[in-house]
């Protein structure tokens, strides 16, 4: 059930777009009495036959031998199909499932692509305030409430070490302990945070 929703979902977002009305009901006509009726990608039918029962025009007429071998040769240019050998049973046709057609294929790239790219919450303001606000305006490192006056962004892991501006490795930090933070692992600075905090604490008694 999953793979015929991937199927209908792919055929509908990425290749529909790109078919005339009268490919997509030849193209779905081979499809169904090919793939989802037998489960397989072959079909051998006459191109009669395919005229008599794909279904009619615009203009309500049924179409005509000429017009199908023209969409099925349109189909086969856009590689929707692979047209095959005739007999007297009808012509061979292998019906491209929507994600191994080109056309398809490039976008899927595409889309693929586009979901991995990172979204930048380090750089840009509206997203470092969705940060601040995550933490409650409270430096991660010390638990100090902070101020637009000395707030920043803290890479947990740092750009140094590959750590990126994504949400879940940037933490809300004061100037304080970022200064002491910087270029370091959280490990390798902990004992010098724990310090500053103790004596800032003690300063304040």
């Amino acid at each position: 059930m999953n793979d015929i929703k991937i199927i209908i979902g792919q055929f509908v977002d990425y290749l529909l777009p790109e078919l005339t009305p009268y490919e997509t009901s030849v193209y779905l006509y081979l499809l169904w009495n090919s793939f989802f009726k037998n489960g397989t990608q072959e079909i051998r039918v006459g191109k009669r036959t395919i005229a008599s029962e794909y279904g009619r025009g615009s203009r309500g007429e049924k179409t005509n031998y000429a017009h199908v071998s023209k969409i099925l040769k349109m189909l086969e240019e856009k590689e929707c199909i692979k047209i095959g050998d005739s007999n007297w049973n009808g012509t061979l046709y292998v019906v491209n499932l929507p994600k191994d057609i080109p056309l398809v294929v490039e976008k899927l790239a595409d889309s693929s692509l586009q979901d991995h790219v990172e979204e930048d919450y380090f750089n840009d303001p509206e997203r470092r305030l969705e940060i601040f606000e995550r933490d409650g305006w409270v430096c991660q490192y010390c638990g100090e409430k902070v101020t637009s006056e000395n707030i920043t962004l803290d890479h947990f892991i740092p750009q140094t070490k590959e750590g990126k501006h994504t949400k879940e490795n940037l933490k809300t930090c004061c100037f304080i302990c970022n200064s002491i933070k910087s270029g370091k692992t959280y490990e390798e600075a902990a004992p010098l945070l724990l310090k500053n905090i103790q004596e800032r604490r003690g300063h304040h008694i």
